[in-house]
């Protein structure tokens, strides 16, 4: 998204629209400003996945379950937020999507919880 705005927008076209292009002709101006709309979410998205591979590669490694909650409860969030806002607007391409990455990045962390030390 971030990198390869008109992508992004096939990709938003095909879960929100159910084809790769916008089903109403969009003004070129439009066209731009959604683009930039999903370079700003490709780079939210990227610092957020910057920010899980820092606590990944340090303190979750070493068992502190500050980072395990650090990760966890803000995919909590985001998933439980997001699905529902798309939920309540019908938006089930992104209900999916959702569902799917929650289950990626969600199974594995559960599992992982038990390798977590809790400091009395």
């Amino acid at each position: 998204m971030l990198l390869s705005p008109r992508r992004g927008e096939a990709i938003f076209n095909l879960v929100y629209f159910h084809q790769l292009s916008i089903p109403v002709e969009v003004p070129s101006l439009a066209h731009g400003y959604i683009w930039f709309a999903n370079g700003i979410i490709g780079a939210v998205m990227a610092g957020w996945m910057i920010c899980i591979i820092l606590l990944a590669r340090g303190p979750f490694l070493e068992g502190r379950l500050h980072a395990w909650n650090t990760i966890a409860i803000p995919l909590a969030s985001w998933f439980l937020i997001d699905t529902a806002f798309s939920t309540a607007h019908g938006v089930w391409g992104n209900v999916l999507l959702n569902t799917a990455t929650g289950l990626m990045f969600g199974i594995p962390l559960l599992f992982s919880r038990r390798h977590f030390i809790v400091k009395p």
